[in-house]
């Protein structure tokens, strides 16, 4: 029994679960029906919260509309360790992830130093934001769509 228990641990943790318990060989497959998301969350230093709100609203967001880009759907957070959580779908799923800057993030970030006075206040609007943050995390993750959602993907 304890053998069986420790087997099936290790083939959960390893994602062997299929093949050990199938006589054919596992086959490659693709998660289908997903989307995939950059989730960042965001602890801002004590007393900064909502300066760094206003900062959002007063440049980001004006960037974000004018860009066309996807905006963000934003979790400000009760309880636990951080203050704010920003969730922005993937279009193109995991293979948006091979870009370190986008086509959208070009439009958004010239958007953002056009209305601003240009890229050297641009970038002063980043420091000053960056500046509010005491520790943020970047995660990746996906949500399996419900059957009716499939078809509007």
């Amino acid at each position: 029994m304890l053998k069986r228990m420790i087997m099936t641990a290790i083939m959960a943790v390893f994602g062997l679960s299929q093949f050990a318990f199938s006589e054919e060989l596992p086959k490659a497959g693709k998660r289908m029906n997903t989307d995939y998301f950059e989730i960042v969350v965001v602890k801002y230093k004590a007393g900064m919260a909502d300066k760094a709100g206003r900062y959002i609203e007063k440049y980001f967001a004006p960037a974000t509309k004018a860009s066309g880009t996807q905006e963000p759907y934003i979790m400000h957070m009760q309880t636990g360790a951080w203050d704010v959580v920003f969730f922005w779908k993937q279009k193109d799923g995991m293979g948006s992830f091979d870009w370190y800057l986008d086509a959208d993030g070009e439009k958004w970030y010239a958007e953002l130093a056009k209305q601003n006075g240009g890229i050297k206040n641009a970038e002063k609007i980043f420091d000053d934001y960056y500046a509010m943050i005491a520790s943020s995390r970047r995660e990746i993750g996906h949500h399996h769509m419900a059957k009716k959602d499939e078809k509007k993907k």
